[in-house]
C-alpha cells in the first residue's frame, strides 16, 4: 500500500489528507502513483498535472523514480503568496 500525502488546496478538494494507492506490480514509480491519481481524480487533472512529488521530504522531479510502500511520499500543489 503506498500512501500519498497531500497537502492545500488539493487536500480541500479531495477532501482527505492521504490517498492510499494498490497496485499490483513489484516495481512502481512516481509516474505509476501519477498516472492513478489521475485516472482516479479527473476533475483534478490540471492542479495534479501542476504538483510536485516529495519522497522521503526531498522534490522530486524525474516522475520515472522508483518508491517502495515505506517511502514518505507527498503530493504538492502550486502555492500561491503575497
Amino acid at each position: 500500500m503506498y500512501k500519498i500525502l497531500v497537502f492545500a488546496q488539493l487536500r480541500e478538494q479531495l477532501g482527505q489528507p492521504q490517498v492510499d494507492i494498490e497496485l499490483p506490480q513489484a516495481e512502481v514509480t512516481l509516474i505509476d502513483l501519477s498516472s492513478y491519481l489521475l485516472a482516479c481524480f479527473p476533475e483534478q487533472r490540471a492542479v495534479l498535472e501542476a504538483s510536485r512529488f516529495a519522497v522521503n521530504q526531498v522534490y522530486v522531479s524525474d516522475l520515472s523514480h522508483p518508491v517502495s510502500p515505506n517511502d514518505e511520499i507527498a503530493l504538492i500543489p502550486p502555492v500561491s503568496g503575497g
